[in-house]
């Protein structure tokens, strides 16, 4: 009897995974048209005037070439984070302008990107591109998992670090490049999110959203 029981249990970690690449493909179509977008919609002066405000905001000279690090990481600030003269960021834009043509499924997950900000985080460990890390002032005693999404992330145990995630389907995943602080800046960094963390959460998240991108100028350099 228990045998014949067997056959028709419903594989849930089958449906989970089928489910899960499902949410990954949309993921992936609107990652790719969002930046598409970027590349061929959004205003050429507004683009002119973000690469002047992230040259001056990680104090870069107008000549200096963006190596290609620093290029995908203005992309995703652009897009994300950086508000336009009219007050709005390019991605609410995007979504405010392509809903119609999106399913359900998509508006969610724009829903979630919309949210996304930089976070501070200690890194505990990273195993088969599986990132396990603490929030800067936890104790350990929660951890966080999260893998890339179309993007690598170098990290490595002990190091400070500023992530992008997004919990999308079933998993949590790291979205766009990654910020690894120097060692000879962590003690300085962690002192200004100090500050900011005592302000409390709203302050806190506002503050990444601004000016997480900002972090780039104690970057470890490679």
């Amino acid at each position: 009897m228990n045998g014949r029981r067997a056959e028709f249990l419903i594989d849930l970690q089958k449906i989970k995974a089928q489910k899960q690449k499902k949410i990954n493909d949309i993921f992936a179509d609107l990652y790719e048209w969002m930046f598409i977008y970027l590349q061929t919609e959004t205003n050429l002066r507004e683009k002119v005037r973000a690469k002047q405000l992230f040259r001056h905001k990680l104090d870069l000279n107008k000549e200096e070439v963006l190596d290609n690090d620093l290029q995908v990481h203005l992309e995703h600030w652009l897009l994300l984070d950086y508000v336009t003269v009219a007050g709005s960021r390019l991605f609410d834009i995007f979504v405010r302008t392509k809903q119609e043509k999106m399913s359900k499924e998509m508006l969610e997950l724009s829903g979630i990107l919309m949210l996304v900000h930089f976070e501070p985080v200690k890194v505990i460990d990273v195993e088969k591109e599986v990132v396990t890390y603490d929030t800067l002032f936890g104790d350990n005693t929660d951890l966080f998992q999260a893998s890339p999404f179309l993007f690598s992330v170098d990290v490595r145990p002990e190091q400070l670090a500023l992530i992008r995630t997004a919990t999308i389907g079933f998993e949590r995943k790291i979205i766009g490049p990654s910020i690894v602080i120097d060692p000879s800046f962590e003690s300085e960094v962690a002192g200004i999110f100090k500050d900011v963390h005592d302000q409390g959460y709203h302050v806190w998240r506002r503050y990444f959203k601004e000016y997480g991108i900002d972090m780039l100028k104690y970057r470890k350099k490679t």
